[in-house]
């Protein structure tokens, strides 16, 4: 049985406000992560690592949209590569963060974002349950969820379940509890993504009420979902841009056409696969085992050569001051020993001890510049004080 655009569009507001507090999200919403994904834009969290973003903003330059446009366009180079260096240069943009906002006041933003998350995140989802004979409208926004949130693949792989002769819906239940437990436990295992294992928390407590349905009103993260925060078409007035004919929200049982073939090409689907990994499967995830390894020795090293680097210049610093002082001291006992005026002595001796001043002041004026670089480069855009953060204006 296909799912019908009431389960979709029920997994897509929930979805919406686990990323964004609401329903439908917030087109302009805009914040910078402090995991590296850089820039996350709209009613979905499209980002510049994952290349949503980019997707984004090359939809809506595609259907003609001209507010920021011209930004946009400058900014597409940047936007295309992953690299850390372009993520940071354009989290750090005040002019594109300007584009994009000003862009989703317009229907063409809005209808390329939903466009853009239906293909990327939902397409993928209803086939990954096709491809297992999943039919609960759960399962559907689970799976949609995970991903939409990131490594759905990977969690998907530690779920072990006997496969039986026919996958029925006890089956479906075992598997999709099982995977939701083993994602919430992964999710709370890593300091960063602890806070969102929420999502996990909504799925176990529907599972535990027997919500398969997922029927109306439930409590997603603090939000009451009830039948009247769903709109009356499918995906409102993008309906047609995401391949789906309007239909009415209070009419769930009627079915809508599938997307077309092109837009399936451009989802790639994923479907479950509860079979045991290939050996080829295997390897890459050791392969990608190991380089997280290696990026984790690299930054334990490049952490022990920056504070190296720092105690060398205090040192310098200090040894600088104590060999001047020194100097000074050793010239004003040999000049008052030979004889030296006594105001000659003393203006040169005001005059060495105004040059050291000087120089101090210098070196304590370079420590603070270091310290500010070093605080830019570790401490995420959004946890910076105030005075530190790039306009956003």
């Amino acid at each position: 049985m296909a799912f019908t655009d009431f389960d979709k569009l029920r997994a897509i507001s929930i979805v919406n406000i686990f990323e964004t507090g609401r329903p439908f999200g917030e087109y302009s919403a805009l914040a910078v992560l402090n995991d590296g994904a850089g820039i996350s834009y709209g009613i979905s969290q499209f980002t510049h690592r994952s290349g949503s973003l980019l997707a984004v903003v090359l939809r809506y330059l595609l259907l003609g949209g001209l507010a920021g446009r011209t930004v946009l366009e400058k900014s597409l180079a940047v936007l295309r590569s992953a690299s850390v260096s372009a993520i940071g240069s354009a989290s750090k943009d005040p002019q594109l963060k300007t584009a994009l906002r000003a862009a989703a006041a317009t229907p063409q933003m809005r209808e390329a974002q939903h466009h853009v998350a239906y293909a990327r995140y939902m397409l993928p989802a209803i086939r990954a349950c096709a491809g297992s004979g999943f039919t609960l409208p759960l399962s559907l926004a689970a799976i949609y969820d995970s991903i939409n949130h990131g490594s759905w693949e990977m969690v998907r792989d530690m779920v072990r379940l006997p496969e039986p002769a026919v996958r029925t819906v006890g089956f479906e239940k075992a598997w999709i509890t099982a995977y939701v437990k083993a994602r919430h436990k992964w999710l709370r295992s890593i300091p960063r993504l602890r806070s969102t294992s929420y999502r996990t928390t909504f799925f176990l407590a529907q599972i535990v009420a027997g919500n398969w349905q997922l029927n109306l009103p439930v409590t997603v993260h603090g939000y009451s979902l009830s039948l009247k925060d769903l709109p009356p078409t499918s995906f409102g007035e993008t309906a047609s841009a995401a391949g789906q004919s309007s239909q009415s929200a209070n009419s769930p049982s009627t079915n809508l056409p599938e997307p077309s073939i092109t837009e399936r090409e451009r989802a790639f689907p994923v479907p479950i696969d509860v079979r045991p990994p290939s050996t080829e499967d295997s390897k890459m995830r050791r392969v990608g085992k190991e380089l997280a390894d290696a990026l984790e020795k690299y930054d334990r090293i490049e952490s022990a050569v920056r504070s190296g680097f720092a105690r060398a210049d205090a040192a310098k610093s200090l040894w600088t001051t104590v060999a001047g002082t020194a100097w000074q001291t050793l010239w004003a006992v040999v000049s008052f020993f030979i004889g030296l005026p006594r105001e000659v002595w003393l203006a040169v001796a005001i005059i060495a001890t105004v040059l050291m001043i000087i120089y101090l002041y210098r070196q304590f004026t370079l420590g603070r510049i270091r310290e500010m670089q070093t605080l830019l480069f570790l401490t995420p855009p959004a946890e910076r004080p105030e005075d530190l953060r790039p306009n956003q204006q």
